[in-house]
C-alpha cells in the first residue's frame, strides 16, 4: 500500500494574533510548519509530500521544502476557501491508495501515534488520533451553566487522520456539495455514514491556535528533537 501525507497550510489563523500565519512562525530559526513536516517524514516513510498552499506562500514554501531536503516526491496544490476544499484540492493530486492528513501546526505527535494511526487505518479503511477529555464538561449558556456532560464517551480529535484515498475524497466532495461544514475529515466520513477507528495519542500532540501555544513549544522542543 502506498500513502500520501497531506499537509494543509492554507490558513489564515483567525484565531492567532501574530503578525505572521501560523504555520510559518518562526521556532528556533525554523517556521512551525518546517519542525511539522520534519516531525512526519522522519518517523515514517511516506510516498510522496501534498502541501496545500495559497498562490503567494508558494515561494517561501519552496525555501521550506529545500531546507528539507526531501527524499520524496512533494508537489503543491491550491488553498481552498476552507481546510475541506485544500485537502480535497490535495487528494485530487495524490498518486496513492492511502492519504494521511495532519495539521500543519502539530509539530510535536510521537512516532509511535503516527504508526498506530496508520496502522489502524490499512486495516479498517478509516483512522483518527485523539485523547479522552480529562476536565468537567459543562454546557452553558449566556454564560449560565445548563448542566454537566458526561465525558465518558467523549475524545478530542487530533492529527494525522488515515484514510483510503477514495474514501476520503468522495466523503469530503459529497459534505461540499451538501453544504455540510466539516471542520476535520474524519467528520466529511461520519456525514458519509464511513465508520472510523480512534486511536490514542499522545497529549503533546498540541495544535498551536493561539499566540500563547508557542510558549508550550519551549516545554515540549526537547523532547521531540528540535535540533538544527
Amino acid at each position: 500500500m502506498s500513502i500520501s501525507l497531506i499537509i494543509p497550510a492554507a490558513g489564515v489563523g483567525k484565531r492567532f494574533s501574530g503578525n505572521i500565519k501560523k504555520q510559518f512562525t518562526e521556532i528556533d530559526g525554523k517556521p512551525l510548519i518546517y519542525w511539522t513536516i520534519k516531525r512526519l517524514i522522519t518517523s515514517y516513510s511516506f510516498d510522496e509530500l501534498i502541501i496545500g498552499l495559497n498562490q503567494d506562500d508558494i515561494k517561501f514554501m519552496d525555501n521550506v521544502t529545500a531546507d528539507l531536503n526531501l527524499d520524496i516526491p512533494h508537489i503543491y496544490a491550491a488553498g481552498g476557501k476552507e481546510r475541506a476544499n485544500t485537502v480535497l484540492n490535495c487528494l485530487l493530486k495524490s498518486n496513492c491508495s492511502f492519504a494521511a492528513v495532519h495539521d500543519s501546526v502539530r509539530p510535536f505527535v510521537s512516532s509511535h501515534v503516527i504508526k498506530n494511526t496508520i496502522d489502524k487505518a490499512y486495516q479498517t479503511n478509516a483512522a483518527i488520533c485523539g485523547i479522552p477529555v480529562r476536565d468537567t464538561v459543562k454546557k452553558i449558556n449566556v454564560n449560565i451553566i445548563e448542566n454537566t456532560v458526561s465525558r465518558d464517551n467523549l475524545f478530542l480529535a487530533h492529527t494525522p487522520q488515515v484514510f483510503k484515498k477514495d474514501i476520503i475524497l468522495n466523503s469530503i466532495q459529497t459534505a461540499l456539495e451538501s453544504n455540510i461544514t466539516v471542520t476535520d475529515e474524519a467528520s466529511a466520513c461520519e456525514y458519509a455514514g464511513i465508520p472510523v477507528e480512534a486511536v490514542l495519542s499522545n497529549y503533546e500532540n498540541i495544535k498551536v491556535t493561539y499566540i500563547e501555544d508557542i510558549n508550550l513549544i519551549q516545554l515540549f522542543k526537547a523532547k521531540y528533537f528540535f535540533e538544527g
